[in-house]
């Protein structure tokens, strides 16, 4: 289930339906409420769809949500499935990869520096590249 989510994500990404975007990452937050991927894309549609404080406020979130062992490429025997989704999500995933990168430039411009860095590196680990910040 969530990997067809994630594929959801990519597909209205790239097509630039922020509204059925919003729509995929709400619904990921229903079954996965700590998922920190439909959290950072649905501040991103948010943000898209001019809702700026709607998308601060989703990423004030991530900012205080973010668990420090949840990394690309990072394995683990028992994982949460936010885990697996963030992995998901950032495991080669081209369809995403430029989201990460919009994900962190929002990042950025809000001042949550350390979470706008992970999304660059899921960018980065989207696209099949080693991150230089490791």
């Amino acid at each position: 289930m969530i990997s067809l989510l994630v594929e959801y994500l990519s597909i209205f990404y790239q097509t630039g339906d922020t509204a059925q975007l919003a729509v995929i990452a709400r619904s990921l937050l229903a079954a996965i409420p700590d998922d920190l991927v439909a959290l950072q894309f649905l501040g991103m549609a948010l943000y898209q769809m001019g809702r700026i404080d709607d998308a601060y406020r989703v990423f004030k979130q991530v900012a205080t949500k973010q668990d420090p062992d949840v990394v690309p490429g990072g394995s683990s025997d028992c994982q949460s499935a936010s885990v697996i989704s963030y992995r998901e999500a950032t495991e080669v995933h081209p369809g995403l990869a430029d989201g990460w990168h919009q994900i962190a430039e929002i990042l950025n411009k809000f001042g949550f520096q350390p979470q706008a860095d992970r999304a660059y590196q899921a960018a980065a680990a989207s696209r099949g590249l080693k991150s230089q910040s490791s």
